[in-house]
């Protein structure tokens, strides 16, 4: 066998066996939160659901979805790009259906940049407007945890949280910075990129960093971006608050701020499938933290999930009878 091709087999059984070990890791932390419900309480509760209240869930899960593909928009359109709102909200639920059905955490912006390149023609600005575009959000997520952390400081018995998450938010103020300054990026691609410029990969890797910084360019748009941003995880915290109370749940909407944002950064990390059983046990264990029996907290971030995933679903009837995302623009 080629060695080209011997690689390729090899990359895909490292590729499987991580996938094994995220389901895995799904699985082991769902068994054990499971272990802690009380499935006749979980029951009883769901039958009282105020359905108004699910509701006001789905209109904010749909507002943050269209917020989402707005702050997206702006990114596209600092650099020219004519694609509408609407072909772009398209692609975003595409893009979110697939990412359901394949195994991997990128596969979303994956079929995201591929349908959006047939929009617009252009691979570097679908790939370069997504990793900006996830970078404010993986921004705004971490000073989000930050701030909840310095609320929460020791409150729970959390020894150093406030200087922990004040190290970070330095941190991360000072990794932005840096890709404002010129004479650090040019020592990076001195110094690392061309060193290894003989691949032809990094050629093509080298100008999408060149095509993302050139958003430095467009300060006014990464800040509206960035405030977007917060917008949709305010919106996603909210969703929790209010199928909480649609469920008779009355906690202080400040703990849904303090928790939920430090349940999804716990969520980003790769070592799950979709963050299951991470979301599950999270939720279940921080709230705990102030009184929600164990079956209340666990009902909560299933239905959260449940809805999430129907709205995201509806991706796939999108694909079905709309096939504009896939036509280049004329």
């Amino acid at each position: 066998m080629p060695p080209r091709g011997r690689a390729t087999i090899s990359t895909m059984t490292k590729a499987g066996i991580k996938q094994l070990l995220k389901f895995g890791v799904s699985l082991l932390l769902l068994f054990f939160t499971l272990r802690l419900i009380d499935w006749r309480g979980s029951l009883e509760l769901a039958g009282r659901a105020n359905l108004g209240l699910m509701a006001v869930a789905v209109g904010l899960l749909l507002t943050e979805r269209i917020l989402s593909t707005s702050k997206w928009l702006l990114l596209l359109r600092a650099k020219g790009s004519p694609i509408t709102f609407w072909r772009l909200l398209v692609i975003n639920y595409i893009g979110g259906f697939w990412g359901l059905v394949l195994p991997s955490s990128v596969s979303a912006d994956i079929v995201r940049g591929y349908y959006l390149s047939k929009s617009t023609a252009n691979v570097s600005l679908a790939v370069t407007s997504m990793v900006i575009d996830r970078l404010m959000g993986a921004l705004s997520l971490v000073l989000l945890g930050c701030v909840s952390a310095w609320m929460v400081g020791d409150t729970f018995g959390l020894a150093n949280a406030r200087l922990i998450a004040a190290a970070v938010a330095v941190v991360c103020t000072l990794g932005i910075a840096l890709l404002f300054h010129n004479k650090f990026i040019h020592w990076v691609d001195r110094r690392i990129i061309k060193r290894v410029a003989d691949r032809k990969i990094i050629h093509q890797v080298r100008r999408w960093i060149v095509s993302c910084l050139q958003y430095r360019q467009y300060p006014q748009t990464l800040v509206a971006s960035f405030l977007l941003t917060g917008f949709v995880q305010i919106l996603r915290i909210l969703v929790f608050y209010a199928v909480a109370v649609g469920f008779g749940i009355h906690v202080p909407v400040t703990y849904y701020f303090i928790f939920v944002p430090l349940m999804m950064l716990l969520i980003i990390l790769p070592i799950s499938i979709n963050g299951i059983g991470v979301r599950e046990g999270s939720f279940v264990a921080f709230f705990a933290l102030v009184g929600v029996p164990s079956s209340q907290a666990f009902i909560v971030s299933f239905v959260v999930s449940v809805l999430t995933t129907l709205m995201t679903a509806f991706g796939g009837v999108v694909y079905m009878f709309d096939k504009n995302a896939i036509k280049p623009m004329t």
